[in-house]
């Protein structure tokens, strides 16, 4: 099997994933909290997939790049998952990795964008792009959390029950982690490209 037609069964699953996760999350919960990033960039994933798939033989330069946004996104929610949210749930694994939709939202979508991308998708030029959706999610969070309209949703966005410091440090933190997945990603793309 080529690797155009690897990514398009990468992105085929994804896509399926996706639809089950988001049913399941609905069917529980009868709505999406659009101010987690995870559902942000499982949105994304979705949406990235379906115009993978769509376009699948044009082979256009914006769904590359919007292939790698998805992926950097999906990445940081991995990451941030796995270091910052399952410590503070007392290294709950099971309940934020494993268990119902977040299987699909934080584990097999965040590892099947990354294997698809890495192996087999065309590589971006555009490596900030994932850098600043981060960037605008967080100004958009802080912003709603300065205005008491959103608390969160995450425990390092909860800027008034902490301090100035600590909030600047969680956003450099989490800032200069998210430009490093995109270089990270894109090195490893052309690492294989060129192999």
């Amino acid at each position: 099997m080529s690797k155009n037609k690897k990514a398009l069964t990468c992105n085929i699953i994804i896509l399926i994933l996706e639809i089950i996760g988001f049913s399941l999350f609905l069917y529980r919960n009868h709505s999406i909290p659009m101010e987690y990033y995870t559902m942000d960039s499982n949105l994304l994933a979705l949406i990235s997939s379906i115009l993978f798939i769509t376009f699948y033989k044009t082979k256009k330069k914006e769904i590359q790049d919007l292939r790698f946004i998805t992926t950097s996104c999906l990445t940081v929610t991995f990451l941030v998952v796995i270091f910052i949210l399952v410590p503070m749930a007392n290294f709950n694994f099971k309940a934020l990795m494993f268990d119902q939709e977040f299987l699909i939202f934080h584990t097999l979508c965040p590892i099947i964008s990354i294997i698809s991308y890495v192996f087999y998708e065309k590589r971006s030029t555009k490596e900030y792009l994932g850098f600043f959706c981060t960037i605008i999610y967080s100004i958009i969070l802080i912003i709603l959390n300065l205005t008491d309209i959103v608390v969160g949703p995450y425990p390092f966005l909860k800027i008034k029950e902490q301090s100035i410091f600590m909030s600047l440090v969680w956003s450099i933190l989490i800032l200069v982690g998210s430009y490093y997945i995109g270089k990270t990603l894109n090195y490893l793309n052309k690492q294989k490209e060129e192999a």
